[in-house]
């Protein structure tokens, strides 16, 4: 091996990590929001405990910003991740996790551009529904297909090592067919769910700087 094949090698290989560790940390990132949004009632009891105003706000902006942000990261390493090469480098749970990241995704815009920060709207409901599946979808990806039994184990189980195979086939390093087959779907529905947000969100952006001009123009 030649030195340029070498730095080529540490060089993909940096890549494959970080964009596993990624992919992991969505997956991680998911379930922080999933607590955000379903223990709201024991975070609004810990803010009781603050006296100072500023830090009720800055509590506040953290709770609520903080879980859309995370959202935000799911989604985009979601849309990251949608890629045949990417997908073909290291493991994913096809179809779990992709799809999990997508139900995550369509919840960002409910929370961000349809009243689902609102505890207890249906578009919360939605949104918390939504996240949860996400959540269940991916620890069932990540615990059963990304990290399946290994032959350590399966050399003292023998008897589970048809179950557990044909959960890890259905990786996406090793299972390239499914890997395109959720490629297909998942990558139009990332485009959907984007263009959903960004036309939202410039209606909503909109209709703000009409009340803000016409409550301008009403105090002059």
């Amino acid at each position: 091996m030649t030195g340029d094949d070498m730095q080529h090698a540490i060089k993909k290989a940096l890549e494959a990590w970080t964009l596993q560790n990624l992919c992991d940390g969505a997956i991680l990132a998911g379930f922080v929001v999933l607590a955000l949004v379903a223990g709201r009632a024991h975070l609004e009891a810990l803010k009781r405990r603050l006296s100072l105003r500023v830090a009720v706000e800055a509590w506040e902006t953290a709770t609520d910003l903080g879980a859309d942000l995370l959202l935000l990261g799911v989604a985009l390493v979601g849309i990251l991740l949608t890629n045949m090469d990417i997908m073909a480098d290291i493991k994913v749970a096809v179809p779990w996790v992709p799809l999990g990241f997508l139900l995550m995704a369509v919840a960002l815009v409910l929370r961000t551009c349809h009243g689902g920060s609102s505890v207890g709207t249906r578009a919360w409901w939605a949104a918390a529904a939504l996240i949860g599946a996400g959540c269940l979808l991916c620890w069932f990806g990540f615990t059963f297909v990304m990290e399946a039994a290994g032959d350590e184990y399966l050399k003292l189980n023998s008897a589970a090592t048809g179950a557990w195979t044909a959960l890890s086939n259905m990786r996406s390093d090793l299972n390239q067919n499914l890997a395109m087959v959720t490629f297909v779907w998942a990558g139009p529905g990332f485009l959907v769910v984007f263009a959903w947000g960004v036309l939202a969100g410039l209606v909503r952006t909109v209709r703000w700087a009409g009340h803000k001009d016409a409550d301008a123009t009403g105090s002059a």
